[in-house]
């Protein structure tokens, strides 16, 4: 049998020098020209805005990727901080160190309080920074989800099911495979959407719907990790080493035994 040639698609889109939007996929040679039209659509008609700047990158991957199941979905209703109370612990990380990064992501976790292009990466339970560059922080990258996992995720979440959603799952479940990373915390900084999530490595990705105030223009994602952990491999990981999502285990509305006690 001939073996099928993957191929990444990448495309990020500005507005005089101001980030608007991207999107990233791992398909096969045959979806390379729908993607990327795809991708093009959004760039031109983003909420934020319509893009002047628009950079599309396609290249045949070079090695086989990981091949794993996207995290399953927890879906929670009610006070998203008084869940983040419970879940920090679930995490192994201290509700206090929770909360500070849950507060700086608000105010702007890059120098002069300004938004990370990337994410940042908290040592639990020190609460040290780790990531090289703070202005920058680190991205993940060569990442992608199959048709036949999306297919799972759209019926399994139903009417809960978003581009967002899958993008965001499909980055966290890559993210979490690292050992040694124990779960992240996501606020988007698009001052319209307001549902966020924290992941649990082992356990699950915890979607919370009104993480922060509407119209509010600050955010971003932080990475909790063990000490010790070798932050080279985990940066050379995220941003190299391609990573596909292959199935869905399941969307729930009932929450973990661990978490309801």
């Amino acid at each position: 049998m001939k073996e099928e040639k993957l191929f990444s698609v990448k495309m990020r889109s500005s507005f005089k020098g101001i980030h608007i939007s991207g999107a990233e996929a791992i398909v096969l040679e045959e979806e390379v020209e729908e993607t990327v039209l795809s991708f093009l659509k959004r760039a031109r008609s983003h909420s934020r805005g319509r893009a002047d700047f628009i950079n599309v990158k396609v290249e045949e991957l070079k090695e086989e990727p990981i091949r794993a199941p996207l995290l399953p979905v927890f879906h929670v209703e009610g006070d998203p901080l008084k869940a983040l109370k419970r879940l920090f612990p679930l995490a192994g990380i201290p509700i206090d160190l929770g909360f500070k990064v849950y507060n700086l992501l608000l105010s702007g976790p890059a120098p002069g309080g300004r938004v990370m292009r990337g994410a940042m990466i908290v040592e639990v339970p020190s609460g040290r920074r780790l990531e090289p560059d703070m202005e920058r922080g680190v991205r993940a990258s060569f990442l992608g989800i199959t048709r036949e996992a999306t297919d799972e995720l759209k019926g399994l979440s139903g009417k809960h099911y978003t581009e967002n959603l899958k993008e965001a799952l499909t980055l966290t479940t890559k993210i979490n495979y690292f050992d040694g990373v124990l779960g992240e915390l996501c606020i988007s900084d698009d001052p319209n959407y307001t549902t966020g999530y924290i992941s649990v490595s082992g356990v699950g990705y915890f979607r919370l719907f009104n993480i922060k105030p509407l119209n509010h223009p600050k955010g971003g994602r932080a990475l909790f990790v063990k000490r010790g952990i070798p932050v080279k491999d985990l940066i050379s990981f995220l941003e190299k080493k391609p990573f596909l999502a292959v199935s869905f285990p399941g969307y729930y509305f009932e929450l973990p035994e661990n978490f309801r006690s």
